[in-house]
């Protein structure tokens, strides 16, 4: 094999949480061939994969993954020149480029449609994936293309064959796509369609966003990210008091997870190594020798009360790893 197969690698240090089992087997991928063979590698050992990018909105079980994690590398990001006259651009990104860097690039370029994205962590493919969003902006207004591989389609004596989903085909939702609804889809890259813009108004929003992410959010401590979807509900007492409360509408019913986890007075829980934390109540952080079994019962701690309380199922945007 041209990829190195590793074993019982510790997948705590992939994960922005920094919790996690180690994974049975462990291959770093970056070209599509690599991928192709680390693949067909897990098939012929009937092993589940699981594609890994930045590591963030993911937690991994104390007791590891039974199968193979492919690690993605492809980092590139292009902004080919656009023709003259037109009013936007394309920017082709593999699909482990941190979304930072797509960030970046694509003001340092001139483009706008990105800037609400500073700050989030993880890579573009996740993000796409996962339909990333803030600031009433998401990844499905700006995607264009993505290209995928069907490992479904992937066999020992074929070439695989990359295919390409334009955006209508990828099934965005709130914090969903049909990729992340279908694991068999490995997302290889994809291309955005940005407008031109203002550069530094540009790079004066991604400061101001940046700014508002650190005074609001966790960043001096390990999480995944937003841990619970935003919830929807109909309740007008409620929709009423976050109206007064926060002088924001709910727009479409959707309340925060946040604000209702605010609302128990749940920032600062403690359960073993982690935290509800004090900065922002949908972030659950790592204190100190963590464990995924601690963040598994302080969120289930999270949805018994606010449940009861609202009568509101929160859900998971965090997906399960090895569970």
């Amino acid at each position: 094999m041209s990829v190195e197969v590793k074993q019982n690698i510790s997948l705590a240090q992939y994960t922005t949480i920094k919790i996690g089992g180690p994974a049975k087997f462990f291959i770093e991928a970056e070209r599509e061939d690599e991928i192709i063979e680390a693949v067909k590698y897990a098939k012929e050992k009937s092993l589940p994969v699981f594609i890994l990018g930045g590591g963030s909105n993911i937690l991994v079980s104390d007791q590891g993954y039974d199968g193979l994690i492919i690690k993605i590398l492809n980092t590139k990001c292009r902004i080919p020149a656009s023709p003259a006259g037109r009013l936007d651009a394309k920017v082709e990104c593999g699909a482990g480029c941190p979304l930072a860097k797509v960030v970046s690039e694509s003001v340092k370029y001139g483009l706008t449609g990105l800037e609400w994205a500073a700050g989030i962590p993880g890579t573009i493919g996740g993000a796409v994936a996962g339909n990333a969003g803030a600031f009433g902006a998401s990844m499905a207004e700006i995607v264009e293309r993505v290209e995928v591989l069907d490992t479904e389609e992937i066999n020992a004596d074929e070439d695989a064959k990359v295919e390409s989903y334009e955006s209508g085909e990828c099934r965005f939702g709130y914090r969903d796509s049909v990729f992340k609804q279908n694991p068999n889809l490995i997302i290889l890259s994809c291309a955005l369609r940005l407008k031109k813009g203002d550069g530094k108004k540009s790079q004066q929003m991604v400061a101001d966003i940046m700014q508002q992410r650190k005074a609001l959010q966790p960043y001096d401590l390990p999480s995944s990210g937003s841990f619970f979807k935003n919830a929807d509900t109909n309740r007008e007492k409620l929709l009423a008091d976050f109206k007064e409360d926060t002088g924001k509408e709910a727009k479409g019913g959707v309340i925060p997870a946040g604000y209702l986890i605010d609302r128990l007075g749940l920032r600062g829980k403690k359960i073993g190594g982690v935290m509800i934390s004090e900065r922002h109540g949908n972030f659950i952080v790592n204190i100190g020798n963590a464990k995924a079994e601690d963040v598994i019962i302080l969120a289930s701690l999270i949805k018994q009360k606010v449940r009861n309380h609202f009568g509101i199922q929160l859900k998971e945007e965090v997906r399960m790893v090895g569970f």
